[in-house]
This record gives structure tokens, C-alpha cells and sequence, in this order.
């Protein structure tokens, strides 16, 4: 009995200083990622006289670093994949695609948005970091309505720099695939309801996606609320409106969900 308690103990410690380790991870390739989207604000937006070659070149630079970022990330997650497979170390390649990925993404947002890009990238980044420590941290349930409300602020902004032409093009399309994501997310949530938080993978595999117990209406709720806010994001409504009660939704949920994990 003591020789399985022993086990039990070892086995969750391992697992807790695995947590702790892609946390760390994440938290490190977010500050070197942020790090260097600062740098790159700093001489693509607010060049000085002075700088305007390097600023030309900055350019080319970022289109190229765009499309070999991709590349690099797409071969990291066929290493991963593979790592996986054979049951090996994944870490690495696990963090290496997220990072890769994110520096193509900003440089994209970068070449087509030059200002409000950049922009976002630099927000983007310690929210993604957030959500990822969310993710390791707490129940799956507030990961999903944490990254409803990420989707539905993103709209908010999105729509509010919106004054016509290709902006409000972008913002209609992102309110448009948002509502159908979120939608999507719903009808997983009803599946794992029905099966007491237990959905097939492909193959037939049982996954659990939410705990027992999960309160699945507070995931139908956070679902209303944010395609409420994209749709009225779409409609002009006043932004700082539509920020407060997605702010105000998600600070309820975080104290709901800290309290449950005591």
C-alpha cells in the first residue's frame, strides 16, 4: 500500500515538473518573440530620417522571414508528429512549430498591415502565452471560454479599426469565421456532454475533453456572449461597451474557475 502511494506521488510529481517545463517554455519563447516584434515596431513604424534604407530592406526581410518561418514551422510539426509516434521527447519540436508559427504570422501581419499588424502581433503574443498557461493550469472548461473571449475581443478591435475598405472587408470575414468557430465549439461541447465529457478521436478513440461534472452551461453562455459581441462589433456598436462585458465575463469565470481548483 505504501510502495503504491510512493508511486502515486513520484508518478505526479513527474507530471506537475512536466507542466512546469512547457509553461516555462512558452513563457520563454513568448518574451524572445515579443522581444523581437518590439524591435521590429521600433524600426518598421517609427524609423527615423535617417533610416529609411534599413527600413526598405527591414521590408523585404519580412516578407522572405514570412514564408520561411511557415516552412520551418510546418517541418517542426512533421517532426513532432513524428516524435509522438514513436514515443519521444516532444517538447522541443512542440515549442519550435508554436514559435515558428508565430514569427510568420506577425512578419504576414506585418507585410499587409504594416501599423495595426504589428500591432496586434505584439498583443497577440502574451495573450497566446496566457492562454497556453491557462491551458496546463486549469480546467479545460475555462480554457474554452478564455479563448471564446480572446476571439471575441480580437473582433471588437478588429471591427473598430474598420472605417471602410479593406479593414472593414477583414473585420466582416473575421466577425463571419469567429461565429462559425465558436459555433463548432458548441456542438463539440454538446457531444461531451452527452457522453459525460468524453469525445471520440478519429478512429474511434475516447478522449475526455471536460471533467465530471462540468457545468456546460457557463461553455453555452460564454458562446452567446461572444457571438453577441462580434455581431454588434459588425453593427458599430460602441467598443468600449462590448470590451467591458467581454472583460467583466471572463473576470466572473476566472474566480469561478480558481475556486474550484481549491
Amino acid at each position: 500500500m505504501e510502495k503504491n502511494t510512493k508511486q502515486a506521488r513520484a508518478a505526479k510529481a513527474k507530471a506537475e515538473e512536466a507542466i512546469l517545463n512547457r509553461v516555462l517554455c512558452w513563457f520563454a519563447g513568448g518574451a524572445v518573440l515579443e522581444l523581437l516584434l518590439l524591435i521590429l515596431n521600433r524600426y518598421y513604424n517609427n524609423y527615423r530620417a535617417g533610416e529609411i534604407e534599413f527600413r526598405l530592406v527591414l521590408g523585404t526581410a519580412v516578407r522572405i522571414v514570412a514564408v520561411a518561418a511557415l516552412a520551418c514551422a510546418a517541418a517542426a510539426a512533421y517532426w513532432w508528429n513524428g516524435a509522438k509516434k514513436m514515443g519521444k521527447a516532444t517538447t522541443l519540436p512542440a515549442l519550435l512549430s508554436f514559435f515558428m508559427l508565430g514569427v510568420s504570422g506577425s512578419c504576414f501581419a506585418a507585410w499587409f498591415f504594416p501599423k495595426a499588424g504589428l500591432e496586434l502581433a505584439i498583443v497577440a503574443v502574451p495573450v497566446a502565452v496566457v492562454l497556453a498557461m491557462i491551458f496546463y493550469l486549469y480546467q479545460h472548461e475555462f480554457f474554452l471560454i478564455s479563448l471564446q473571449s480572446t476571439l471575441g475581443v480580437l473582433g471588437v478591435w478588429i471591427c473598430g479599426k474598420g472605417n471602410g475598405g479593406m479593414y472593414a472587408v477583414v473585420g466582416y470575414a473575421y466577425v463571419a469565421l469567429a461565429a462559425v468557430l465558436v459555433g463548432v465549439a458548441a456542438l463539440v461541447c454538446k457531444k461531451a456532454q452527452a457522453n459525460d465529457g468524453v469525445v471520440e478521436r478519429k478512429g474511434g478513440e475516447p478522449m475526455r475533453l471536460f471533467a465530471k461534472g462540468c457545468n456546460y452551461t457557463f461553455l453555452y453562455a460564454g458562446a452567446v456572449v461572444t457571438v453577441a459581441a462580434l455581431i454588434c462589433a459588425a453593427l458599430s456598436i460602441a467598443p468600449a461597451i462590448l470590451y467591458s462585458v467581454q472583460v467583466a465575463w471572463l473576470l466572473a469565470m476566472a474566480v469561478y474557475y480558481t475556486v474550484k481548483l481549491m
